[in-house]
């Protein structure tokens, strides 16, 4: 996997297995696979599993070759942890969130998490679109631009 070094991903790597995520509503999320926070984390903060449905996550790993103009692939020993954990904590999963599937039609398979009602409703109620296309910001993907805590996977306001 091409490792670049984002927004917050040095500390992501020092998580390790205790990292523990908070969601929406501030409910505290299932412990990260380290394999995901370690791969996943490298480039980008590793989204909570619960925000994408099971046939997302498997898209999104079928296609690492071509992940969002990058080449992400991974061995199959080191793709297996962490499609086992998406698989398991999926938002359509038993340990998922089913708020979060709300408004996501049977036959959609979203590939970012930007493109969830969920977020949709959040962030579309109290932010312009223009602000995620400021210089800090530069795209809705990028949550620690706005999230402090969005490296330990916390999104909430005062985060």
């Amino acid at each position: 996997m091409k490792k670049i070094i984002g927004i917050g991903a040095v500390s992501l790597l020092t998580l390790g297995a205790s990292l523990a995520l908070v969601g929406p509503g501030n409910s505290a999320l299932p412990q990260v696979e380290p394999a995901y926070v370690k791969e996943c984390g490298a480039c980008h903060i590793p989204y909570p599993a619960q925000y994408l449905p099971k046939r997302s996550w498997e898209r999104i790993l079928g296609s690492l070759d071509k992940h969002f103009g990058e080449n992400a692939t991974l061995s199959p020993k080191a793709l297996q942890p962490i499609k086992a954990y998406l698989d398991s904590h999926a938002a359509d999963s038993a340990a998922g969130n089913p708020r979060i599937m709300r408004d996501v039609a049977v036959n959609n398979t979203p590939l970012r998490i930007v493109e969830m009602p969920f977020w949709i409703h959040i962030h579309h109620k109290q932010i312009e679109r223009k602000a995620f296309d400021t210089p800090k910001v530069k795209s809705a993907g990028n949550c620690a631009a706005c999230h402090k805590g969005a490296a330990n996977g916390q999104f909430g306001d005062d985060d």
